[in-house]
């Protein structure tokens, strides 16, 4: 059984690990100055400052969130603990409310994802205290601002490393993975059918894994797989047109060929308006492209909702063949993988097919 690690949101827990770093070097540019007053700050203050400025709090939360790390983190202290004790629980607590309303902005963080992340943070705090230890005997035996500022950064880093556990997400199933990544990623439509996707095939690879074992479930666990994947590839292929298109104003380039055209129709010199027909021309090629570009983006998606609606036929038939008895569940897996096979197969027709029955005349611009 094959597993595998999905990172979810990393461009958020990059941005998050940055602004740790920001926060830790600012508590320690304040504990420098604590020093020179002869007051101590505890190396726990790090996290706590990680955490104010690495939180991006769900709209309606910023103000709770933001007093619940101020004070929560420091409860630790108030028990009698030897160091670094205290510190992990403050970074277990301020991990856990990160992951649970600071994560992005737009989420409210999943209970393993929230436990996983406080748990990591806490037990990574106290490797980065004592990092900072080494470093202070090695390279700052004398204190200083030098010392405060990289050790009180090296914490909040620690802290920040042990908040990616509440990213990581844990499949046995490679095609399931899959989909999650897709799912996080996409927008639009594409999402929608993406979920919808995961979903069914969730559904229905749990009926199946309750069929007796043998070579009927495992080809029809593969249909299955299969059926999925090919969705997943006409959601990826779907995003890249939009992409493309995106990129480009295809309003602006039908302007620029009316131009052409009218500057050329008004040219008197022969070269001159040869030149501007030749622009216009391959500009008018360009605009053919985006239309093919689109008709293709739209077959795409009618394809996706195809095969959408095939693993909604899928859920059908193997809930129709879950009722029957266990004896024959073995035989029906079997038969009911032929037959998802054979719907399968039922697909429109191929865009490269349509593509040539296309005309590639140039596009005229009225």
């Amino acid at each position: 059984m094959a597993f595998s690690l999905q990172l979810l949101h990393r461009e958020d827990f990059e941005g998050r690990t940055l602004r740790a770093l920001a926060g830790g070097g600012a508590i320690g540019v304040l504990a420098a100055l604590g020093q020179r007053f002869g007051v101590d700050v505890d190396p726990g203050f790090a996290v706590v400052a990680a955490a104010l400025a690495g939180a991006r709090p769900m709209l309606g939360y910023s103000a709770a969130l933001r007093l619940a790390l101020a004070i929560l983190p420091a409860l630790p202290y108030f028990f009698d603990g030897v160091s670094p004790v205290p510190q992990a629980f403050s970074a277990a607590i301020a991990a856990a409310l990160v992951a649970w309303v600071g994560q992005d902005g737009e989420r409210i963080g999943k209970g393993s994802e929230v436990v996983a992340g406080a748990l990591a943070a806490g037990a990574l705090v106290p490797l980065g205290m004592y990092v900072q230890q080494v470093m202070d005997a090695r390279f700052f035996p004398q204190g200083g601002l030098l010392s405060a500022l990289v050790g009180f950064t090296a914490v909040a880093l620690f802290w920040s490393v042990g908040t990616l556990a509440s990213h990581v997400t844990l499949h046995v199933d490679p095609v399931e993975s899959r989909g999650g990544t897709l799912e996080s990623t996409l927008t639009g439509e594409g999402k929608d059918l993406v979920g919808r996707t995961l979903t069914l095939y969730r559904q229905c690879h749990a009926v199946a894994l309750k069929m007796a074992a043998g070579p009927g479930r495992n080809e029809l666990v593969e249909v299955l797989r299969k059926m999925a994947r090919e969705a997943f590839n006409l959601a990826e292929s779907h995003a890249g047109l939009v992409a493309q298109l995106q990129s480009v104003a295809q309003g602006d380039v039908d302007a620029q060929v009316k131009d052409l055209r009218a500057r050329a129709a008004a040219a008197e010199d022969a070269v001159a308006r040869r030149q501007l027909e030749l622009a216009a021309s391959s500009l008018g090629e360009e605009l053919n492209r985006l239309d093919t570009l689109s008709r293709k983006r739209e077959r795409l998606l009618a394809q996706l909702h195809a095969q959408v609606a095939l693993l909604e036929r899928a859920r059908v038939s193997l809930v129709g063949a879950a009722g029957s008895e266990a004896s024959a569940k073995g035989a029906q897996a079997a038969q009911l993988a032929k037959r998802l096979a054979s719907m399968g197969e039922e697909a429109p027709p191929s865009s490269e097919a349509e593509q040539a029955s296309s005309p590639s005349a140039t596009r005229v611009s009225s």
